[in-house]
């Protein structure tokens, strides 16, 4: 079983959502992927983490940032209609946009609920299984036992990169690249064979 990891410019529209299926189908042992938040579709692009914490700084600073967000909610539904999805994330991303005043804001999550949508298999929330410690070290014991307990044996799984929940209950982030940090611990979790970083 092989664990695979996409980077955000594999998530930038669907027409890198078809070559992530492609990469996927082309091995049958591919089985776990993890993904990152939306990345740049041409240079001078946005990152959706980067538009997230734009978002974030103007709230800090009393300033609306509905037409920044607008730009986030908008890339992902183009997403979701451009493969044809029946996925309604509009609440959801509602929802998002109310939360955005704390720092623990993932655009990952979207990421894989539309790639779980698009392959067919299973959603696995990272805040469900990546525990931290308090002290914002990772749980390795309680996280590998979480995950055992949510994929699903025989079927593939989508995660989303970069978070998991701190002991009380909050989301607690990663540092940038923390995506591959997911990966990897999916990856000794599971006991995978081979752990696949697809680097943009």
């Amino acid at each position: 079983m092989k664990v695979v990891k996409f980077g955000g410019s594999s998530m930038a529209d669907a027409g890198q959502y078809r070559k992530v299926r492609d990469i996927l189908m082309a091995d049958p042992d591919r089985r776990v992927v993890i993904v990152s938040a939306a990345g740049k579709r041409f240079s001078k692009d946005h990152k959706l983490t980067d538009l997230l914490y734009l978002c974030y700084a103007h709230i800090q600073y009393g300033v609306d940032c509905s037409p920044i967000f607008d730009l986030i909610a908008n890339r992902y539904i183009d997403i979701r209609d451009d493969l044809g999805l029946d996925l309604p994330i509009e609440d959801e991303l509602a929802e998002l946009k109310k939360r955005i005043d704390s720092k623990a804001i993932r655009g990952e999550y979207f990421s894989a609920k539309l790639m779980a949508a698009y392959l067919g298999f299973q959603f696995v929330d990272a805040a469900d299984w990546v525990k931290f410690n308090m002290d914002g070290t990772v749980n390795e014991e309680e996280s590998y036992q979480a995950l055992n307990s949510q994929v699903l044996v025989g079927y593939g799984a989508v995660i989303p990169g970069f978070y998991g929940t701190m002991p009380d209950g909050t989301i607690h982030t990663f540092s940038r690249g923390g995506s591959d940090i997911t990966g990897a611990l999916a990856a000794a979790a599971l006991d995978a064979d081979v752990y696949e970083n697809w680097t943009d």
